[in-house]
């Protein structure tokens, strides 16, 4: 009688257990979820500062306070052409790289297998048969579907592959910090700089409603400016394990007149940031305009009190970014919570519709301009390698101008009425999105 009543609570003890062991599975992981979060100082609390008494672009102590105050290297060179859309950019790419006699170097976050990818291997591996010296800095994660076969074809015709910051279960927190860099040199004398990756994404997205090549842009330059962005690709080069061989004639000076331009390769902290700086005191600067290109707009505290100090001083400030069709809809959710108190100050935040919007860029007055890699979110702030080039180059200036003219004709402009009546869906994934902004 003992055994039988015995043997009927066995099937309800072990149920108890199973729920046990299950509920202490999903705490131990919720757990693990909020200590990862915790040290990456997802929870930390956000200095907040003033920046008072900008002086105008004009003044000579302007480009003092921008290497001063973001680190940048001031440098000397020649801007040489402007592509816009996937097929000048890769046009661009390809034709430099067939043409180059000595080095091709080439440093990006994002590669995928398509037809882009394999004209690129295509022309590389044609140079590198040829006796061209070819390095390729590629970020670990940013390419991580291009199969190991393709490394191995490039590999096999003499270019040298190495992978930025690939995982380490010793320092797994660094695997967030990526190289967010697209820069392409040749021959230590041209540098092509953009936010292009190697991907038939740029093409067009069917997969995010795109029929149109997503909005994008590349710059050309020549001249001692190319020295100094070779040794950025140089110092990250020595990082992952490569070797930096000073005797071949990499560091050469340019003897006639160039513009100046400045050149900010990010270095930050959580709390700190070099881009942000940048951006901060150029938009101090306007007297004019303030148009921002970024279709990662996730701007914090400070930068947005920046944006709404510019308008209460009449700049015209506007922002570009991403619109329904675009490759990262947690982000546009996660940025548009913040747009509130911005377009209650004035500020146009307009959001392009035939394609994902990628270029990155921000325009001041009519002689200032920031272009590169860098978006305004918390990711390039605090936890990417990135490269941007200054300048008061006129040429530039009103390329980029035009750029953002032509791209404001396809956006749609959001008012605060329409802001405020966005979906309850869209407010609530938009704050989970806050919550891990620093990881998007």
């Amino acid at each position: 009688m003992y055994t039988e009543r015995r043997n009927q609570r066995k099937p309800q003890t072990s149920k108890g257990k199973l729920l046990f062991w299950f509920g202490g599975g999903i705490v131990s992981l919720l757990i693990l979820a909020f200590g990862f979060l915790y040290l990456r100082g997802v929870f930390r609390q956000e200095p907040e500062y003033t920046i008072a008494n900008v002086p105008s672009l004009e003044d000579n102590r302007f480009p003092l306070l921008v290497v001063s105050l973001s680190n940048a290297l001031t440098t000397s060179g020649r801007f040489t052409n402007f592509w816009t859309g996937a097929d000048a950019i890769y046009a661009a790419r390809l034709d430099a790289i067939r043409n180059a006699r000595n080095t091709i170097r080439f440093e990006t976050y994002y590669m995928k297998p398509g037809r882009r990818a394999d004209e690129f291997a295509a022309a590389l591996i044609e140079r590198a048969n040829a006796g061209v010296k070819v390095q390729l800095l590629i970020d670990d994660f940013g390419t991580g579907s291009i199969p190991d076969e393709y490394w191995q074809r490039l590999r096999q015709a003499g270019a040298e592959v190495r992978f930025f910051r690939g995982f380490d279960w010793r320092a797994p927190l660094e695997y967030n910090s990526r190289t967010h860099r697209k820069l392409l040199l040749i021959d230590g004398q041209k540098a092509l700089i953009g936010g292009a990756g190697v991907s038939d994404e740029w093409d067009g997205d069917p997969e995010i409603g795109d029929n149109a090549p997503w909005l994008e842009f590349e710059v050309g330059y020549e001249g001692e400016i190319v020295t100094v962005l070779k040794g950025n690709f140089l110092q990250n080069w020595a990082y992952v394990g490569g070797t930096v061989d000073l005797a071949e004639v990499v560091f050469s000076s340019e003897t006639e007149p160039e513009d100046k331009f400045y050149i900010t390769n990010d270095t930050s902290t959580l709390s700190e940031s070099t881009m942000r700086m940048l951006f901060q005191i150029s938009f101090l600067a306007a007297r004019k305009r303030v148009w921002i290109g970024s279709p990662y707009f996730v701007p914090d505290t400070n930068t947005r009190n920046v944006l709404i100090q510019a308008k209460k001083q009449g700049v015209d400030v506007r922002v570009l970014t991403m619109g329904r069709k675009n490759d990262k809809p947690i982000v546009r959710f996660a940025s548009r919570e913040l747009y509130g108190e911005l377009l209650q100050a004035g500020v146009q935040i307009c959001e392009y519709q035939p394609s994902m919007m990628h270029a990155k860029a921000a325009l001041v007055d009519d002689n200032w301009v920031s272009a590169g890699s860098a978006n305004f979110d918390p990711r390039s702030y605090h936890h990417n390698d990135e490269l941007n080039v200054s300048t008061s180059n006129p040429q530039l200036v009103q390329k980029i101008s035009s750029f953002f003219a032509d791209a404001w004709g396809s956006s749609h402009c959001l008012s605060y009425a329409e802001w405020e009546n966005r979906p309850v869906l869209e407010r609530i994934q938009g704050q989970l999105g806050l919550i891990v902004k620093p990881l998007l």
